[in-house]
């Protein structure tokens, strides 16, 4: 699953866990696979972050691991 499909899942499940209609049972579902794509898609952007980290090229062409704040 893509990040993009993680998060838009993640918007589904919180828009049906802001609702009345579930019972208790189903939002804890809901809720446990939220963590799960929650989890995923920490791990998708963790990637991505080490790779920006990794490409970050000098002006003279090289390259160089940059550290981000945050």
């Amino acid at each position: 699953m893509t990040f993009e499909q993680s998060m838009d899942r993640l918007e589904e499940i919180v828009a049906l866990l802001d609702g009345d209609e579930l019972d208790l049972a189903r939002a804890l579902a809901l809720f446990q696979e939220g963590i799960e794509h929650l989890r995923l898609a920490g791990e998708e952007l963790e990637r991505a972050d080490a790779q920006v980290r990794l490409l970050v090229e000098e002006a003279d062409g090289g390259f160089t691991l940059m550290e981000q704040d945050g």
